[in-house]
């Protein structure tokens, strides 16, 4: 495989209550795939607070963007309690769709 990885970016409206929407207007979620198996190798995100990107990290990271997307989603759901929670499932549904995208197009290309 000539490239082992990618970097995904998906992107939500955050509410205007947020701090960081001052600096931002909108979250944008990256996140390292490995391409072959869909496994969340690091993440980022456009958040100020140094903990909630921490947290951010631990909802994702060594897991698999399309296999456990629902339980990515149920988790971020229950452990943000802030209003960043539905911008961030959304930013993670757009890299879940684009990266069902990619594969779809480059798979060929990529075991070559």
């Amino acid at each position: 495989m000539k490239y082992e990885s990618a970097y995904f970016c998906g992107y939500a409206k955050l509410p205007s209550a947020l701090p960081t929407t001052v600096t931002n207007s909108g979250l944008t979620l990256g996140l390292l795939l490995e391409l072959e198996t869909g496994t969340i190798l690091d993440a980022s995100v456009t958040l100020l607070s140094e903990l909630a990107i921490k947290m951010v990290k631990s909802y994702v990271i060594g897991k698999n963007i399309v296999d456990d997307y629902e339980s990515i989603s149920q988790e971020v759901l229950y452990r943000h309690q802030g209003v960043a929670a539905k911008p961030i499932i959304k930013a993670l549904t757009d890299i879940r769709r684009a990266y069902i995208e990619y594969m779809e197009k480059n798979s060929v290309f990529l075991r070559s």
